[in-house]
């Protein structure tokens, strides 16, 4: 079953608008706070998240990004088990509200080197079942031109147990620096873990800012100055722990993943 939930008005002449338009929300961030629990985010903030809900409890398992008008980028690790997923982009996690876009998953495609044991190449796309109808509430994220490099902010949004504790009503997102590689596989190592270079960490050292459970495949994304554009930097994998201190978040690198994205959703932007 297709449902869609839009504003009565305007969504012809908003598809045409938006038809070539990436990582361009029509609603700013403000800076954020760097708290330990994140920010509520703002409605419109992060018009490319997807929500990935059981259609027996309804309850948010994964989130993903939308990119083009057809296609979800996700972690393998939230698809590699039999599911059968409906793909959400809502503002909270339980209640609908009227800019949210719901559709069942036509085609799942995981990285054809994804290993279920390590997460290496820990990243999938998911095709639509029909196009979504691309508005100010949803609008596609870019795909990198270039990789994300150590001390760059990214932002992480998800539904997630903050803490492993509880899940909040809305989506949440944290601002945290991108850690660099050797220091943070040094870390893992010491802790029995291997970090590939399809990896990205980011974090703080002291904890606090992490993403949790129910976070998985969601984005992380970086503002690119030059473009003026958001574009997605990496999708939530891994971790050890929960904000805990010297244990920073893993995710897959989207950009050393793009010629299969673009290959496999012939999405270019």
């Amino acid at each position: 079953m297709f449902e869609v939930s839009l504003p009565e008005t305007g969504s012809c002449a908003l598809l045409l608008l938006f038809k070539h338009i990436c990582g361009k929300p029509q609603f700013s961030r403000s800076k954020l706070a760097r708290i330990a629990r994140g920010n509520t985010a703002k409605r419109g903030i992060s018009p490319w998240i997807a929500m990935f809900s059981s259609t027996w409890s309804g309850r948010p398992f994964c989130g993903g990004s939308l990119i083009g008008n057809k296609w979800v980028i996700t972690a393998a690790h939230c698809l590699h088990n039999e599911v059968t997923p409906e793909e959400t982009r809502k503002h909270r996690s339980l209640k609908q509200d009227d800019s949210e876009q719901i559709f069942q998953a036509k085609n799942l495609f995981l990285h054809p080197n994804y290993n279920s044991s390590t997460f290496q190449n820990d990243i999938a796309l998911v095709e639509l079942s029909q196009q979504a109808f691309l508005n100010n509430y949803v609008m596609p994220v870019c795909i990198p031109e270039v990789e994300i490099q150590p001390e760059d902010f990214v932002v992480v949004s998800g539904w997630g147990k903050q803490f492993l504790q509880k899940q909040p009503e809305a989506l949440m997102e944290i601002e945290i620096p991108v850690v660099p590689h050797e220091l943070c596989k040094v870390g893992y190592a010491k802790m029995g873990r291997l970090l590939t270079d399809d990896m990205i960490c980011a974090g703080l050292r002291e904890g606090g800012k992490d993403a949790c459970s129910g976070d998985s495949g969601g984005p992380m994304v970086s503002f690119s100055q030059s473009k003026n554009s958001w574009y997605l930097a990496g999708t939530v994998s891994w971790g050890v722990g929960c904000g805990d201190s010297d244990s920073y978040g893993v995710y897959s690198n989207v950009y050393k993943n793009l010629g299969w994205i673009k290959t496999t959703s012939g999405v270019k932007y």
